[in-house]
């Protein structure tokens, strides 16, 4: 017999696959049984309105929050600075911007949208806090306590280097 004819009657080896099976019979109820424990909260955001909108919007509010590295200026976009909240060596008071929120949601009660802006630098815990302040508000009347919804629909955006005047009037009857 010639070693051609020898060759074409070995078998192919066999791939043992025992320990991959064994794996995958581990990793699979593993993996899902964790991705259920794992849940996410998700934030619709909006981006900003293109600018052939901006100026069919020009004469209504438009609620626009910027945080600066020094203070938090609340104002209406493209108008005068509303008020302006200094940083205080505690950090930014976000009890105050609730207030103001609240009292800007009484003047403008239809009004559901607001932007804020950011510089590059902002940490992401200042960013989550300032949404919380203007998206809803704790309020208790006597015992009960309830979620007010005040400007939920947030636009996320860069604010331009450039500040606004710091001496911002107060439109809301405070002066800071």
């Amino acid at each position: 017999m010639s070693i051609r004819a020898r060759r074409l009657r070995k078998q192919a080896a066999e791939l043992d696959i025992t320990a991959f099976m064994n794996l995958i019979v581990v990793l699979v109820p593993f993996l899902l049984s964790t991705a259920v424990f794992s849940r996410l909260a998700i934030v619709q955001l909006n981006v900003p309105v293109a600018s052939a909108e901006v100026t069919a919007l020009k004469d209504t509010f438009q609620l626009e929050i910027v945080i600066r590295r020094d203070s938090i200026e609340v104002g209406d976009q493209g108008g005068a600075p509303l008020r302006r909240i200094a940083k205080t060596s505690a950090g930014y008071d976000y009890a105050e911007l609730s207030v103001l929120m609240q009292q800007l949601k009484e003047r403008f009660p239809s009004k559901a949208e607001s932007a804020i802006l950011s510089e590059p630098d902002t940490s992401y815990d200042v960013l989550v806090q300032v949404m919380d302040a203007v998206r809803s508000a704790k309020v208790t009347q006597g015992k009960a306590s309830s979620q007010l919804d005040l400007f939920p629909n947030i636009s996320v955006g860069d604010a331009s280097p450039m500040g606004r005047n710091n001496a911002a009037a107060d439109v809301l009857g405070r002066g800071k």
